[in-house]
């Protein structure tokens, strides 16, 4: 059922059908059918929804690449590659040093499961020295969150930063976890 091929920048094959940048959420999902993991990004004031992001991970197995698609206002705004795909299979525990910059949110969450916490840092816009907002990324924003591991006494716990999906920063805290 899954073909995913590589095709021009900002597309990729589902079966049959082709999904582009700018396509609706409905023609991706009627293509490729539902995603391996979703993450919703949102960012509300106290009263309305500021922001709402998603991106989608579509995972062929292993012989073919890891789909990552984001959407914005129901639209596919970027599709990117995450390496292979790969078979979910039963994992022994997560180590802590296999959490790595660079790792995206997909594979941190199959390779570790969820964080012991979780919080949203929020949206910035990144600026270049001149003061223009830098077009790079995704659509100009960078969605910041930050979560701790618990990898048990004989650890400290572990603090991940992660920007649009991906690992971009790891500590240690200077606590030891429990277990």
């Amino acid at each position: 059922f899954w073909a995913g091929s590589a095709q021009a920048t900002g597309s990729f094959r589902c079966g049959s059908r082709i999904v582009s940048e700018g396509d609706s959420v409905a023609a991706l999902l009627a293509a490729c059918g539902q995603p391996a993991y979703r993450d919703v990004w949102s960012l509300s004031n106290g009263y309305d929804t500021v922001a709402a992001s998603e991106q989608w991970y579509y995972n062929f197995g292993p012989n073919l690449l890891l789909r990552v698609v984001r959407l914005r206002a129901g639209r596919i705004v970027d599709i990117d590659v995450d390496g292979y795909g790969f078979s979910v299979a039963p994992h022994p525990p997560c180590d802590p040093d296999s959490i790595v910059e660079g790792l995206s949110k997909y594979r941190l969450v199959l390779a570790c499961g969820p964080p012991l916490t979780q919080r949203v840092i929020g949206y910035v816009t990144p600026y270049d020295a001149g003061g223009f907002a830098r077009r790079g990324g995704f659509a100009g924003t960078v969605f910041r969150e930050e979560w701790v591991y618990n990898f048990g006494s004989r650890h400290y716990l572990r603090v991940v930063t992660l920007e649009n999906g991906r690992v971009v920063n790891v500590e240690d805290d200077d606590s030891r976890g429990s277990d």
